[in-house]
């Protein structure tokens, strides 16, 4: 995967990032479930990576 695909895909991770958080938020009211969140997100990002790069070989 080059790296402007890999900016993209990065950004385009920004949306369910803040709509999952902004739900995390309202449903828990709790900055942990928030951090959770961002951690799936961070973990799925780095998951569409890997598989892209190796995919290729």
């Amino acid at each position: 995967m080059d790296v402007s695909r890999s900016i993209g895909t990065g950004i385009v991770m920004i949306i369910p990032s803040f709509v999952g958080g902004g739900a995390a938020w309202e449903f828990f009211n709790n900055w942990g479930a928030v951090f959770a969140w961002l951690a799936v997100m961070i973990v799925t990002y780095g998951f569409i990576l890997y598989r892209g790069h190796y995919s290729k070989k």
